[in-house]
């Protein structure tokens, strides 16, 4: 315990000599009060009066604390008061005389000079130990190829095998398509929620956020294949080459082609998020963006080019829940990442997700009840297609808008059910376990 909160006679004796030069001092003509003293301490330079009070001063004067040899020191130089009664004040409170000031300096400035030369030190270490380090965490080319081959060889088989099985059977009818097609997502989904709910052996949460990130592109984009069930087309134009035309082989391509790339873009998404991991200029969210920004445009780009203007709308808005949602993912599960911290940046992630869902639910009901409308967007492509008659595909002009409308309501309900219980589910979880 500090010398200043004894509280003995010497405290009491020490009170009774400043409070004693304190009456004998005056200032303009008058007995210098306590609030004064402070005052006069403060104009003669002594800054450390600035920061007391008269309630701390009466402690001392009245023997209840000690008082800290700072405050006898500038006391005593304030008053004008003898350096031997100083001495004797700091004698008696147990303080070194100011005859000892001197050497203490010394020695203080000594230590600083070496500390100096420490710190200095150090950091030229932590200099030669930055250079020697990879800009970057190693990434395990292994581990990812591995991953992704798990991820995606279910799914590729089950899409050759049923797509062959179809095409030999020549059943080409909507139910059949349908369930080709549910099913491929029952399998992509069901696998990432089974690894997820194995998460304890030697999974970390890293494996479970690419997952989700593959099985969310896959979903999203392997959707359009419930309107090829009933129109039996394709954004890729499949259905226009002629040994294709009017069999499964057109979504069995589809599928494919959708698989390949949301394993890409998942890739790259593992791939930037262990980079990210390793770099400390930024933020966590900012590094979240940076870690899901890449892919989500890859995968944009990827379809934008095959696909007509209802497409790029569709996509837009849907990617545009997908960055947000996995941007916030991301983030909460950076190690060095607080709550609190990305509040603001939090709620307005939430905000423009919830802002998106409600555009989509919007525009999708606009484009079921409004066909024309979904026509017109047919038209405006980067590629054109070949044109192919509703009647080369089974079925008349009007039969064909009726079959649109029932594929893109069903494309519609699958991807916002989507969006909203697996994706929301999860963002949700990770909100809560990063609060907690």
């Amino acid at each position: 315990m500090r010398n200043y909160h004894r509280v003995d006679g010497s405290a009491i004796l020490v009170g009774r000599l400043i409070r004693s030069y304190r009456d004998d001092a005056r200032r303009n003509g008058g007995r210098l009060s306590q609030e004064g003293l402070l005052d006069l301490m403060v104009e003669r330079g002594e800054e450390y009066a600035a920061d007391l009070d008269r309630s701390s001063l009466s402690r001392w004067e009245g023997g209840a604390r000690l008082a800290p040899r700072e405050f006898l020191v500038a006391f005593g130089r304030s008053l004008r008061v003898p350096e031997q009664e100083v001495d004797r004040m700091l004698s008696l409170a147990g303080y070194d005389a100011l005859a000892d000031e001197e050497s203490r300096a010394a020695i203080l400035a000594a230590a600083q000079s070496v500390e100096s030369q420490v710190e200095s030190l150090q950091r030229e270490v932590r200099s030669l130990i930055g250079a020697a380090r990879p800009p970057h965490p190693p990434v395990d080319v292994y581990g990812v190829a591995r991953d992704a081959l798990r991820r995606s060889a279910p799914p590729g088989l089950f899409v050759l095998v049923v797509g062959f099985i179809l095409n030999a059977l020549s059943l080409n009818g909507t139910p059949a398509l349908l369930g080709y097609v549910l099913g491929t997502h029952a399998i992509v989904i069901g696998q990432g929620v089974l690894r997820w709910a194995r998460r304890s052996r030697g999974r970390s949460e890293h494996d479970h956020v690419v997952d989700l990130f593959f099985m969310s592109l896959f979903v999203v984009m392997d959707s359009s294949r419930l309107i090829g069930a009933f129109h039996k087309t394709d954004h890729f134009g499949f259905y226009t080459i002629e040994p294709f035309m009017n069999t499964p082989m057109s979504s069995l391509s589809t599928g494919l082609s959708h698989l390949t790339l949301a394993l890409g873009a998942s890739i790259m998404f593992s791939v930037l998020w262990r980079r990210q991991q390793g770099s400390g200029r930024r933020s966590a969210f900012e590094r979240a963006f940076w870690t899901t920004l890449p892919p989500i445009l890859f995968a944009y780009v990827s379809i934008g080019i095959v696909i007509s203007l209802g497409g790029w709308n569709f996509f837009t808005i849907v990617y545009g829940i997908l960055l947000g949602a996995f941007t916030t993912i991301v983030a909460l599960n950076e190690p060095d990442m607080e709550l609190g911290d990305g509040a603001f940046v939090l709620k307005a992630a939430i905000a423009v997700i919830g802002l998106l869902c409600a555009i989509g639910v919007a525009g999708s009901l606009i484009a079921h009840f409004d066909p024309g409308m979904m026509m017109t967007s047919v038209d405006f492509r980067i590629i054109p297609l070949r044109e192919v008659s509703p009647e080369q595909l089974g079925y008349t002009p009007e039969e064909g808008l009726a079959l649109m409308r029932v594929g893109h309501l069903g494309l519609y309900a699958e991807v916002i059910t989507y969006l909203v219980t697996v994706v929301g589910g999860y963002l949700l979880v990770t909100i809560r376990r990063a609060a907690s």
